[in-house]
């Protein structure tokens, strides 16, 4: 696994500075541009803090990011953080750093919807913008980036296993560790969705593979030793990906045994070329880093509030996003798609699947 050290820079290309138009709930469009830093001269100061290094859905977070943040005002390349290995604990020192630097805005996903959010409301405080991104700390933050509706790619992801293992079969799932927020929200939905439509489908054991995909192979190889009749494991952690569809090739139950997970293709060529791999769902990775540069001029110039409806002209474009070509931040709690007030939506899932696969590059 790639690791870098904390608070490293990555340059990208970037595109010339422009506005974000932001077209607000009763239909008026406005600019962004005059108000922020960096019409003053100065460009907006970012953090990017991730769960942990070396993840390639963080890699492609981090390339969207850098792609289009001088369009949108940010300094480029951003400044990016997060530990080693998984732990929310080990982000709290550097958003502390952050703080101390005076950023203008905190963009950031954590394991713990709870254990940032102390040093997250301090930043606040300061007048830092707080922007969640793929798993929210809700009591912490100004506006969360939703990857997509928990309720839609949960659906997705049972309805292939159904349609390839029946609606009687046995599920296990792989995620990274147990208080993952984002994870236990797809989990949640998932339960939900079977019980609703498929009431005879087993869907467990939950095995966790903390994000590193050594362990994950290992708990994923022990879950198929200790339940001879599951018929399909789901991991829902990119590093559970990988280790999965590693393990189900090593005992030689490709085919027997289906993956089908959320995770980025890239990673995954080998295992759908071999057969282990079935599907894969998630979204477009370097567009949501394109979204967190557009979402986050827009709350340092005060443009976007609960109930707004805009565009990001920089990007994402319509290849790098599926479905929406504007978003609307949500106004109150959704419990089927899981977004709560200040959310926004990112994205319908793609679907990977072994006939395109090769169409992606992240």
């Amino acid at each position: 696994m790639l690791r870098r050290n904390r608070w490293g820079n990555r340059t990208r290309v970037a595109l010339a500075t422009g506005g974000v138009a932001i077209a607000a709930a009763a239909g008026l469009v406005g600019t962004v541009g005059a108000t922020t830093s960096a019409a003053k001269g100065s460009c907006i100061k970012m953090l990017l803090e991730f769960k942990l290094q070396g993840l390639p859905v963080f890699e492609a977070n981090q390339k969207g990011v850098n792609q289009v943040a001088k369009a949108y005002g940010i300094c480029s390349p951003v400044k990016y953080g997060g530990p080693a290995t998984a732990s929310a604990t080990g982000q709290v020192s550097d958003i502390q750093a952050a703080i101390a630097s005076h950023v203008n805005v905190i963009a950031l996903t954590s394991d713990d919807p709870a254990v940032p959010a102390s040093a997250l409301k301090q930043a606040m405080k300061a007048g830092i913008k707080v922007i969640t991104f793929d798993s929210d700390v809700p009591s912490a933050r100004d506006f969360f980036i939703q990857d997509t509706a928990y309720n839609t790619i949960a659906a997705g992801l049972i309805d292939a296993a159904v349609k390839a293992k029946g609606a009687n079969a046995q599920f296990g799932i792989m995620s990274s560790t147990p208080n993952a927020t984002i994870q236990l929200a797809w989990i949640s939905a998932m339960k939900a969705y079977v019980k609703a439509k498929y009431p005879h489908v087993t869907l467990g054991p939950i095995g966790y593979g903390q994000s590193d995909q050594a362990t994950s192979l290992q708990q994923a190889e022990a879950m198929i030793h200790a339940n001879p009749n599951i018929k399909a494991i789901l991991p829902i952690d990119g590093a559970a990906v990988v280790g999965t569809a590693e393990a189900v090739s090593d005992l030689g139950d490709s085919g027997k045994i289906a993956v089908f997970g959320i995770g980025d293709p890239l990673p995954n060529r080998t295992y759908f070329a071999n057969g282990s791999m079935q599907g894969l769902f998630l979204w477009n990775e370097i567009g949501q880093g394109e979204m967190i540069d557009c979402v986050a001029a827009l709350a340092v110039a005060n443009k976007i509030h609960a109930g707004s409806t805009f565009t990001c002209p920089h990007g994402p474009s319509g290849s790098l996003v599926s479905g929406p070509a504007k978003w609307t931040v949500a106004t109150s709690t959704n419990a089927t798609t899981g977004a709560n007030k200040n959310t926004i939506t990112f994205s319908d899932p793609l679907e990977f699947t072994p006939s395109n696969y090769k169409q992606f590059d992240f």
